[in-house]
């Protein structure tokens, strides 16, 4: 039976730990033993004659495969160069868990204008630059995202998010609604609509509506070039999310979600993406 580790964050696991058990179910109905691993309990380096080296709780033991939740691409990094396959990967990762790494790397497909603002020196906009929305460039779950009128407003959303970086970017006019779209193994297999309840954030977990969603062919297209992409450069979306906004009634790129959430999708449709996923899973490992 191959054993694979479900890495998570200590904080993250603590919001999840119904979604990690039920992961370890179906991962035993598929004959695979997953155990849910916190990275706080590994420590890696380099030896001396450059050979890399993990330990988990002090012992050097290694899985079959790992599936990872959480959001440090050197950690998905140690393990790939230790030969475990890492599940989505490590470029992965880096990419899609800094927004402002994510609009370079997707450079020449739509979006909305974004201004990438360092936290050593953040500069207000000048007056007809308003509204924007000002979020965390390494933000998730709609943390930090504020819509801006006016400098004092700007100033206000920027001192929250210091001292990490920012982005910035024009409100889409569909502002305070967005399209997931799931990815699995480089295909789209559901979407779900967000929306707003009030303000311009939709995210579930913040109260946003949701409803299931049949993507419109424009929808999908833009997805699958955002899927393509990262196929092209070696780095697959093995579970993933890609978020789309409208603007000038047509889908603009919003950002890319490596540890993506399934709550919602289970609230308005019957896919076990899950199962799914670990059946796809399997196949690889």
């Amino acid at each position: 039976m191959k054993t694979g580790w479900l890495l998570y964050d200590e904080g993250d696991l603590a919001k999840n730990r119904d979604f990690a058990a039920y992961f370890e179910r179906e991962g035993e109905k598929r004959g695979l033993t997953i155990e849910t691993v916190r990275t706080s309990q590994l420590a890696m380096g380099v030896r001396a004659n450059g050979a890399l080296w993990l330990r988990r709780d002090g012992r050097e033991t290694l899985p079959n495969f790992a599936v990872s939740r959480q959001r440090d691409a050197l950690v998905s990094a140690q393990l790939e160069g230790l030969g475990v396959p890492v599940f989505n990967g490590s470029r992965v990762c880096a990419i899609c868990n800094d927004k402002r790494v994510t609009h370079q790397f997707l450079a020449g497909l739509p979006m909305m204008e974004t201004t990438f603002v360092s936290h050593r020196y953040a500069v207000a906009p000048g007056e007809d630059a308003y509204p924007l929305v000002v979020k965390p460039a390494c933000g998730h779950g709609g943390q930090g995202v504020r819509r801006v009128a006016n400098e004092y407003e700007w100033r206000d959303a920027v001192d929250d998010i210091l001292p990490q970086d920012i982005l910035q970017q024009k409100i889409a006019d569909g502002g305070g609604r967005d399209l997931r779209l799931y990815v699995l193994f480089g295909q789209i297999v559901a979407a779900v609509l967000r929306t707003a309840r009030e303000g311009i954030v939709s995210n579930f977990k913040r109260g946003g509506a949701v409803a299931a969603h049949a993507p419109t062919p424009e929808e999908r297209r833009l997805a699958e070039l955002v899927v393509a992409r990262f196929e092209a450069a070696g780095a697959p979306l093995c579970f993933a999310g890609v978020d789309l906004l409208c603007h000038g009634g047509a889908p603009v790129i919003g950002e890319v979600e490596d540890v993506v959430g399934s709550r919602m999708l289970y609230q308005v449709s019957d896919l076990d993406i899950v199962g799914l996923y670990l059946d796809r899973l399997r196949e690889r490992v």
